[in-house]
């Protein structure tokens, strides 16, 4: 666990961000992300149950109201107005874990996450070498890695001022390290996000790398999400009307083409990190992908 080793990259960084861009556009990366918003838009709302239900089972009442918080920050009023009726309703009908339609929501939210697989391989350019029983396991497995990655970022922020407001009583600095917590908060979201986007650029593609707990790509990542995200809440709330052009299913199309947004944003970040191996020596690239025969093709495509 490391961060990614630039040391024999040539590349200045605009002529790195030119070639990232051309890498996305050449690699249909555009396409991926329409195809990853739609899937996601389909997975959204098992995913949610599925969290939703794991946090009845752990007994975590207080999520709920941070998970509205942070949706606020982020989501068009228009899409925050989808969401927030599904959270009161699954809060509402918290049931087994282990139920059928609770499976049935984590099986739907993994074909994002499958997705994702495709659309990463394309952006490292290799091949799809395993086969469909170990994909489905993977996106699964990656799919409850997610949850539980989602719970600890809201349970550390949850806690938090808890944990902050505990140690300023021991010290009798309550004062400042609330002023403290204050500027500390959103660095250590982004930080989280960033680690978060750097673990998916690990897990997901087929190639074999070394986990970097921060990469460019990743940082590129969320920071253009961070970025998009507040201008296009800026636009939907200022400029357009969609409730005007799509009438009953304007805040459906808000949430849809937000989440074009993130995806095309989250391959943005990968062609950033697979531009980077293509430019690194040899002995120095992070990546290769996963078996002999594909390694072998690598090779000569470097």
């Amino acid at each position: 666990m490391r961060f990614m080793d630039l040391r024999g990259l040539r590349l200045g960084p605009w002529t790195l961000l030119k070639l990232t861009v051309t890498k996305f556009l050449e690699d249909q990366m555009p396409t991926y992300a329409a195809a990853l918003a739609y899937q996601g838009l389909f997975s959204l709302f098992p995913f949610l149950l599925f969290l939703i239900a794991l946090l009845g089972f752990l007994h975590l009442p207080e999520f709920f109201a941070w998970l509205r918080e942070q949706a606020a920050y982020v989501l068009p009023a228009q899409a925050l107005a989808q969401v927030n009726p599904v959270i009161d309703q699954l809060q509402r009908r918290q049931g087994g874990l282990l139920s059928i339609g609770i499976i049935v929501a984590l099986w739907s939210s993994s074909s994002a996450v499958r997705s994702l697989m495709t659309a990463l391989n394309a952006a490292y350019n290799v091949p799809e070498t395993r086969p469909l029983w170990k994909r489905v396991p993977l996106s699964v497995f990656h799919t409850l890695g997610l949850v539980l990655l989602v719970l600890l970022i809201s349970a550390l922020m949850i806690l938090g001022p808890w944990v902050m407001g505990w140690i300023a009583e021991q010290i009798g600095l309550e004062r400042y390290v609330v002023i403290l917590w204050a500027w500390l908060r959103w660095p250590l979201v982004i930080l989280l996000m960033t680690m978060l986007v750097a673990a998916i650029y690990h897990v997901t593609p087929n190639v074999r790398q070394h986990f970097h707990l921060i990469s460019p790509g990743s940082v590129l990542a969320v920071v253009a999400w961070v970025g998009a995200s507040l201008a296009f809440g800026f636009y939907v709330q200022n400029f357009a009307d969609y409730n005007a052009m799509y009438g009953s299913v304007g805040a459906i199309i808000v949430l849809l083409l937000y989440f074009y947004i993130s995806a095309a944003v989250l391959l943005l970040g990968a062609e950033l990190n697979a531009v980077i191996e293509h430019h690194l020596p040899h002995d120095a690239s992070p990546a290769a992908p996963a078996s002999d025969e594909d390694r072998q093709r690598h090779d000569r495509d470097r």
